[in-house]
């Protein structure tokens, strides 16, 4: 973040710069005395040297950053941004600045014919008339059009866009100069001059007008979504550098359609629908989970039209370790369906609920029932993806949590909290569940808590505990190993959908428990008391941030063990202002795309898999990688003190991390940013196994709409 901004501080006095240079160029044919000429050019020199040196700076910012982050930090600003600027640049240091440095005070009261020639020439003005634009363009690109990993076409465009915008300015120069040569007089009254600089101000705006429209007309039949397609991109399919996969090969290519075909499917490939695990005995534990709209009441007493689960907030599935469980999934009333999503839960594809590519949405009337070994002990939770970003922020969502076979350790009191934001009748309202001010819990002294924490929440929010030294036991579900006490002046923060497991042991004195800052007192959370609540809770300012990267044991596994990865794949999250599915947004990008123009990672089943994230965008990103635990092996270029599992990473502004998981869940799967309002306009992209034939379809045809 840092970066970008100072990069567009730079930008934007560059482009100040160079526009005042520009002018004093223009205006220089003009003067009437060598004063007014000398005058008139020592502004020109120094708007260019302080121009000049603002370049610099930002040219050092670039190698900066490349040395500090890494080349896929600085790639696409490299590639386009770099040129295009350096050029107009060079030209004024080598063939302008000696031009005008040349032409010297005759020593007459008025300049030469010959002085005012070279100054009219139309490089002279051009130049630093590119100069202002093309530091405007790369300040624009900053923030509207980050350049990610540029094509050849990306990068003719933008000296295609300069050069028609200096079309006009060109032919007005142009004739100036021919007059100029003929011996002729340029000078005009001042309003004579104003209107012709009006008239060529308006036909350079007529040309970015129609450059402006005719992108608004492509952008929008472009990015319209398809009615019917597998959410795969056939066009851009990563291999990561690893071996050729069938995809590559050419018969996998063509066989992905074969299920809608009579071509039979090639030895080996299953379509993601028999992708349902062992689930021939017969169900341990029985839900019914019922969607329905219902308004809801808030402890504050505001109302929210919610979108619900059984007529509950958050409803709690609770089960043991190794227990086949079996969830109906009844829609009584949502009409544009729904699902169920196990966040960070790995069971086999078919039961991961993302409509169009592992079932089909669940429409009103209609049910579906998932059946699954709760494998994984530990905290998660369970939302509908269809719609996601209106559904989950509408309540359809809830908990699971699975208790371990054998507990090695014994908590006395445990209370899980999920956080939301909910949109009511009082406006937006943070709350657990349906408390959206403080609770007040009384536990007796040298009782064990345990604190289930999710955030349910498109952002990362921070939490505080103070009042007693606790331990973060487990993140995504995962255990930690040997965590150590961390003090009550320690925060923590929690991405879109993470979860973190919380213990202390409870003191002779309250335990304040609250989302946010000490300073926002509006923020709810809870109160453990011993004796007597607590009249006024004072939260005090906490001083560390917990760092997963250096906490507990390292985890020790396939992954951190060696060095070798089988295939590496690319994810540089990025920004533009552009048009998804024939309306304007301001986008989030993988790669530079949004779905479903952005690649489709294909793996084998056994490969060891390594995935980059690289922030480039202005914005937080929880990344999330369905049927998976990715171990978190490298932050911002460097081996963390303790890689640890998880399944919602948050990348944030200018950070990158290195993570890597085996390829041992058979599938289809989700890859997208949690912010479920990026994933809504396009930030996902899907993990392929190469034997695996969709078995849906997702757009308006059928209904599924998944984000």
């Amino acid at each position: 973040m840092f970066e970008t901004v100072s990069s567009m501080i730079l930008t934007v006095s560059m482009t100040l710069l160079w526009g005042v240079a520009g002018i004093a160029a223009a205006v220089l044919p003009y003067s009437q005395s060598n004063r007014s000429f000398k005058n008139k050019k020592n502004v020109l020199l120094w708007a260019t040297g302080a121009a000049i040196l603002l370049s610099t700076a930002w040219y050092a910012a670039i190698v900066l950053q490349l040395v500090n982050s890494g080349w896929l930090f600085v790639e696409g600003t490299v590639k386009m941004l770099v040129p295009l600027t350096l050029i107009p640049q060079l030209y004024i240091a080598v063939a302008t600045l000696p031009k005008l440095k040349g032409r010297r005070s005759s020593g007459e009261e008025t300049p030469t014919a010959a002085t005012l020639e070279t100054a009219a020439q139309p490089s002279v003005v051009l130049s630093f008339f590119s100069a202002a634009l093309v530091s405007g363009v790369s300040t624009f690109s900053m923030v509207f059009a980050q350049p990610v990993l540029p094509s050849l076409f990306q990068i003719a465009y933008r000296y295609l866009l300069v050069a028609l915008l200096l079309l006009v300015p060109t032919i007005v120069a142009n004739r100036r100069y021919l007059k100029l040569k003929r011996g002729e007089s340029i000078r005009r009254r001042p309003i004579a001059r104003l209107l012709n600089l009006i008239a060529a101000g308006f036909l350079t705006a007529m040309i970015a007008l129609a450059l402006l429209v005719t992108n608004v007309l492509v952008g929008v039949q472009v990015s319209k979504l398809p009615e019917a397609s597998d959410m795969m991109n056939h066009d851009w399919i990563d291999e990561g550098g690893g071996a050729a996969t069938r995809m590559s090969g050419g018969s996998g290519h063509h066989q992905h359609h074969a299920h809608h075909s009579s071509e039979p499917a090639e030895s080996g490939q299953v379509e993601v629908a028999s992708l349902t695990g062992d689930i021939s005995e017969p169900a341990d534990r029985r839900f019914e989970l019922v969607a329905q709209q219902k308004k809801m009441t808030l402890a504050s007493g505001a109302v929210v039209d919610a979108w619900t689960y059984n007529g509950q907030i958050a409803p709690e599935l609770r089960v043991k370790q190794g227990e086949i469980i079996e969830v109906k999934l009844v829609n009584q009333d949502i009409d544009h369906g729904v699902t169920i999503h196990w966040h960070g839960y790995n069971v086999p594809n078919a039961m991961d609920g993302v409509p169009g590519m592992t079932q089909n949405i669940v429409k009103p009337g209609q049910s579906f029932t998932y059946k699954f070994r709760a494998e994984q002990e530990g905290t998660y939770w369970f939302h509908s993806h269809q719609q996601a970003a209106e559904q989950v922020a509408r309540g359809l969502f809830g908990t699971l949590i699975v208790e371990p076979k054998q507990e090695t350790e014994v908590y006395d009191e445990e209370v899980t909290l999920i956080n939301h934001r909910w949109e009511t009748d009082q406006g937006d309202q943070k709350a657990f569940r349906d408390h959206d001010g403080f609770q007040w819990k009384q536990v007796k002294p040298g009782t064990t808590v345990k604190l289930r924490i999710i955030n349910a929440y498109n952002y990362s929010e921070k939490y505080l505990l103070q009042g007693t030294e606790f331990r973060i036991v487990s993140i995504d579900g995962m255990r930690i190993q040997d965590p150590q006490p961390l003090s009550s002046q320690t925060a923590f923060q929690l991405g879109s959908g993470g979860r973190y497991d919380v213990v202390f042991t409870m003191p002779d004195q309250p335990v304040l428990f609250k989302l946010g800052d000490a300073k926002n007192e509006n923020e709810p959370g809870t109160i453990f008391y011993a004796e007597s609540p607590p009249e006024n809770p004072v939260f005090q300012k906490d001083s560390v941030m917990f760092d997963p990267s250096n906490y507990g044991k390292p985890v020790m596994n396939d992954v951190t063990a060696g060095s070798h990865f089988d295939r590496e794949f690319h994810m540089i999250l990025g920004n533009e202002m552009g048009f998804y599915n024939g309306q304007i947004h301001f986008l989030w990008t993988i790669n530079g795309e949004v779905y479903p123009r952005v690649p489709t990672f294909v793996v084998q089943e056994g490969d060891k898999v390594k995935t980059t994230f690289v922030n480039r965008s202005l914005g937080e990103h929880p990344m999330h990688l369905h049927g998976h635990h990715m171990t978190v092996l490298k932050k911002n270029g460097k081996k963390v003190a303790t890689p640890w599992l998880t399944d919602t990473l948050n990348v944030l502004p200018g950070e990158s991390y290195e993570v890597a998981f085996i390829a041992d869940n058979p599938g289809m799967w989700m890859d997208h940013c949690h912010n479920l309002d990026h994933a809504a306009t396009g930030m996902t992209l899907h993990l392929m196994y190469d034997h695996v034939l969709p078995s849906y379809e997702v757009g308006t045809r059928s209904g599924n709409l998944p984000d």
